[in-house]
């Protein structure tokens, strides 16, 4: 009986201390983090085509400004059609992707290639038009 008696206390402790799992370390400090705007986005149905073309002219802005690529993987499953990686400058104060100062840049970029501030917009617009829902999250990753 005095050996239930120790087994079990021993028993609960383990299962306290095991069933949570370890938190994710915390870096020294923040410097040592890398910083990534996340965005799954589910497109209209049937516009999947016409997306990938107007992608495709933001992507060439990116490169005309020297902007690094964003990374775009295409879903096979699920309800989300897109999700888009791209890594920050700067820890955000906001989870808002409009901090960047390279919006700006790559803005300045995208009109010179469409010609004028309108033609921009309004192919901006088209995309917006397309995006049935979008979900964007912050993460970061240690170095």
């Amino acid at each position: 009986m005095k050996k239930i008696t120790l087994i079990i206390p021993l028993l609960l402790i383990s299962a306290i201390i095991f069933s949570h799992p370890p938190d994710e370390p915390n870096p020294a400090n923040l410097s040592d983090v890398s910083w990534h705007s996340i965005r799954l986005v589910e497109f209209e149905s049937g516009s999947i085509d016409e997306v990938k073309q107007i992608i495709q002219k933001f992507e060439t802005a990116s490169v005309s400004a020297g902007i690094p690529p964003t990374s775009v993987r295409w879903f096979e499953s699920g309800k989300y059609d897109l999700v888009v990686i791209w890594e920050m400058d700067q820890q955000p104060t906001v989870p808002d992707w409009n901090w960047n100062p390279q919006v700006d840049k790559w803005w300045n970029s995208f009109v010179a290639q469409e010609g004028s501030e309108e033609a921009a917009q309004k192919l901006q617009d088209q995309y917006t038009s397309l995006i049935n829902s979008t979900v964007t999250n912050i993460a970061r990753k240690s170095k």
